[in-house]
């Protein structure tokens, strides 16, 4: 249900994905993996449209070609984007950070099972976003991009600055989110733990080209952790 053929993305006449292929399935979990500069942020950021592809490429959410689109569009048809380092409104309150995420959905009710996933922001909904912590923070980014009602869920480095503790709950409700609303899910990281936890499929991207691919029930573990390590 959503298919990149021929994706390629630069900077200027610098080259950072060339001719990248990716399918991904209804209900899937998949970890792109890569060490820092490797194309995982410039790929997931071509991909929601903040960074432009060249014509060639294509990009299709559920038969829908978005490659030409401008970000708020593919969010319309599907796409939902948490960037690396979480960005949230750290002046409006926890509530207010949710409602941003509802100006491109059919209702502007914050739906109850933010909350049911995420308790903590119920708690919280009156306190300001700057004053959650690394974990929490990184759950009201989540909620935020759930409420645009996403078919496929980008998240960019989401265990980054947050405790291992709170890193495996993180992996449970990734899975919860698939299973109980049937999002799929692709997951850019470094941390090979949080994603044999989570992920049901493992590509390494290394120089903008996908270099190795596996399902869970395969998985190499050694051998990705040699390519996050050269």
């Amino acid at each position: 249900m959503f298919h990149v053929k021929n994706l390629t993305v630069g900077y200027g006449e610098s080259e950072v994905i060339r001719g990248l292929e990716l399918d991904l399935v209804q209900g899937e979990i998949l970890a792109i993996m890569g060490r820092n500069g490797m194309g995982k942020t410039t790929l997931f950021k071509s991909l929601i449209g903040v960074l432009g592809c060249t014509g060639q490429s294509s990009i299709e959410i559920s038969g829908s070609e978005v490659s030409q689109e401008p970000s708020y569009k593919r969010v319309r048809y599907g796409l939902a984007y948490v960037p690396q380092g979480r960005m949230i409104y750290p002046s409006l309150t926890v509530e207010d950070n949710i409602r941003v995420g509802l100006e491109t959905a059919k209702s502007k009710k914050i739906p109850s099972y933010v909350y049911e996933l995420f308790p903590v922001l119920a708690e919280m909904a009156k306190r300001r976003g700057g004053n959650l912590s690394g974990g929490q923070q990184q759950q009201l980014a989540i909620a935020r991009a759930l409420v645009t009602e996403p078919k496929v869920l980008l998240l960019d480095e989401p265990t980054e600055g947050i405790q291992p503790s709170i890193i495996k709950e993180m992996a449970r409700t990734l899975k919860k989110i698939r299973d109980e609303h049937d999002i799929s899910i692709i997951v850019a990281e470094q941390v090979l733990s949080f994603t044999l936890e989570a992920c049901d499929r493992f590509l390494v991207i290394e120089n903008g080209e996908i270099v190795h691919s596996s399902l869970r029930k395969d998985v190499d573990a050694e051998k990705i952790t040699k390519f996050l390590s050269v």
